[in-house]
């Protein structure tokens, strides 16, 4: 039996109509998967997989890094062969290993290193400050890795048993975490011969 031409005009038209919806639909659930919402937390220890490796390791580090004191001297830092307040740095990466290496403006130097450890300390949280993306609150975010310490030259005091290096990598974001996101860094020597921070900038594209 034929339809009349309209009819089949019609059902084209709602045929259309019908994929242009799924479209947004489809559109709207992938731009969710980045959502965040009030009162989100992702605090956890997950495995440093090849995603999260990329990431870390296409971070790049500004040229200049500070020593934490807080109300303190810096003379009275322990654990650094004369400390000082502020240092030149570049980093380099040697396989699966981060090499930081410093130097204060009077031309002594040593290295911080990190071998990337299997597993990765995640906080994604919502601070509650009112900040806002359009796709929900802004989380704050840190990914901490922690390793045994290897240090040279300055830092030689910091290295030894049961020494720990964490960095510590910082910045805001969404649910879809990249390396656009980090802007700061904090490396922390804790341990029995030797407790101090050093911090700085990412070079982001922002």
């Amino acid at each position: 039996m034929n339809r009349p031409c309209g009819t089949i005009r019609g059902m084209r038209g709602l045929g259309f109509a019908m994929s242009i919806a799924w479209l947004a639909a489809s559109g709207n659930a992938l731009a969710c998967a980045c959502c965040t919402h009030e009162g989100q937390r992702n605090v956890g220890t997950v495995a440093l997989d090849s995603g999260k490796r990329e990431q870390i390791e296409s971070l790049r580090f500004a040229a200049r890094a500070k020593l934490f004191t807080g109300e303190a001297d810096v003379e009275t830092i322990g654990g650094i062969v004369a400390p000082s307040g502020v240092y030149s740095m570049t980093a380099a990466w040697q396989d699966k290993r981060l090499v930081l290496s410093f130097r204060d403006d009077k031309g002594r130097s040593g290295t911080l290193a990190l071998t990337l450890p299997k597993s990765i300390a995640v906080f994604e949280v919502d601070p509650r400050n009112g900040s806002d993306s359009g796709q929900g609150p802004v989380l704050y975010k840190e990914w901490k890795l922690s390793v045994p310490a290897a240090a040279t030259g300055v830092f030689a005091p910091g290295s030894g048993p049961r020494q720990t290096l964490t960095l510590i990598v910082q910045g805001h974001g969404n649910s879809c975490t990249d390396a656009s996101d980090f802007t700061h860094w904090t490396l922390v020597m804790q341990g029995p011969k030797a407790n101090f921070a050093l911090f700085g900038e990412f070079v982001t594209n922002r």
